[in-house]
């Protein structure tokens, strides 16, 4: 019988692998490694609720604009959104 002999870093790397499969925890890191999730399409399946308060005239105005516009409030929340990530050279990725 031979043995084969495995470096340190690659039994470590073994057995780290094997660990994490048996404990079936992945540790918050692991999520931040992967790919965002982007949801394109109407409805509220894997997005984030963001709530602000303004005065209520600007709330009227906002409205106005919806209507003008034929948009609904939301279309116009998220337009806004994409404007301030491109301000701050960001994705618009709202």
């Amino acid at each position: 019988m031979s043995a084969r002999k495995v470096s340190g870093a690659g039994r470590a790397a073994t057995l780290k692998q094997r660990l994490k499969a048996a404990s079936g925890v992945t540790r918050q890191g692991d999520a931040a490694r992967e790919a965002p999730v982007i949801v394109v399409g109407p409805g509220r399946k894997g997005r984030k609720a963001v709530a602000i308060y303004m005065q209520p005239l600007a709330k009227d105005q906002l409205t106005r604009i919806a209507h003008e516009h034929k948009k609904s409030i939301q279309d116009l929340g998220i337009e806004a959104i994409n404007l301030l990530f491109r301000h701050y050279d960001m994705k618009p990725i709202a």
